[in-house]
């Protein structure tokens, strides 16, 4: 299951829980699409709750492909920064991947939360004259993460 909130806006929380399903990546797109049409700079902080949310659905890469070689010029010119938190079982592999060089946008991968947003803090927020809540931000993942599937 994949769980968006855009209340603190500019930064976009993203959480995903389990297994997604080609409909669940369709979906994730099309938000993605949404938020680059507001032509509004935003920031990313995508949140995998467990191991299973790691592995992409059958079907989805040639869709993902698609959408980066559509929207990648748009994502250099809106996105702040992207930080991604993944499961320590996943950790050593994903952070190897460069995002940053894939997307041209400032990106990390962390194992935890706190590291995430004292990432985003530090090398997005700060330097953009912009306060981060880490509190806040903390509270809205939580909240996020107890919501029935």
């Amino acid at each position: 299951m994949i769980r968006h909130d855009l209340s603190r806006w500019p930064l976009v929380i993203t959480v995903e829980q389990g297994p997604a399903s080609l409909t669940d990546m369709q979906a994730y797109i099309e938000e993605w699409r949404r938020w680059l049409a507001r032509g509004e700079s935003f920031v990313t902080l995508r949140v995998f709750a467990d191991a299973e949310a790691l592995v992409h659905p059958p079907g989805s890469a040639p869709l993902a492909k698609q959408w980066l070689n559509q929207q990648g010029e748009a994502i250099r010119q809106l996105v702040m920064g992207m930080a991604t938190v993944v499961p320590p079982s996943g950790y050593e592999r994903l952070r190897k991947m460069n995002a940053e060089k894939l997307f041209g946008v400032p990106a990390a991968t962390f194992a935890d939360v706190a590291g995430a947003l004292g990432w985003l803090k530090e090398h997005v927020y700060e330097p953009l004259g912009l306060v981060l809540n880490a509190r806040a931000m903390g509270a809205t993942i939580e909240a996020l993460l107890t919501v029935k599937r």
